[in-house]
């Protein structure tokens, strides 16, 4: 889209994969911070004046699993060595949280049933035969 004021719009008619390296050191009550870096390698910044105007999360689907915690952009400037001209990227964070109580029902606390159940299995006399009746 191109204003009478010599703005150019582009939005590419695109879908984004991308992947970053999450750190399960507290897992369940994680949280992750990802960021994706746009830019151009070709250009200038006398060509391309990359800009942070809006971050929009309107289609953001929720799920069990993850909390969306915030989108946050930053624009940086960077002057290389080779060349006199800047060059602009524009940064976008994302953070997540994951939802303790997805994994509470479905993995802690099976996992504490079962735990339970095997200490109280200890419980029984052993010449009653109650713990064979326990294994049919």
């Amino acid at each position: 889209m191109i204003l009478a004021t010599g703005n150019v719009t582009w939005i590419p008619p695109a879908v984004i994969r991308s992947s970053c390296s999450i750190d399960i050191a507290y897992f369940p009550f994680d949280s992750q911070h990802c960021s994706m870096k746009f830019g151009s390698w070709t250009y200038s910044g006398f060509f391309t004046d990359l800009r942070n105007a809006s971050v929009s999360v309107g289609t953001y689907q929720p799920n069990g699993e993850w909390e969306l915690l915030g989108l946050t952009s930053k624009r940086s400037i960077f002057y290389y060595d080779c060349c006199p001209e800047p060059y602009y990227d524009v940064t976008f964070t994302i953070s997540i949280r994951r939802r303790t109580l997805y994994y509470g029902f479905n993995l802690v606390l099976p996992s504490m049933l079962i735990s339970a159940l095997a200490l109280l299995g200890f419980t029984l006399p052993a010449d009653s035969g109650e713990k064979l009746n326990l294994c049919r």
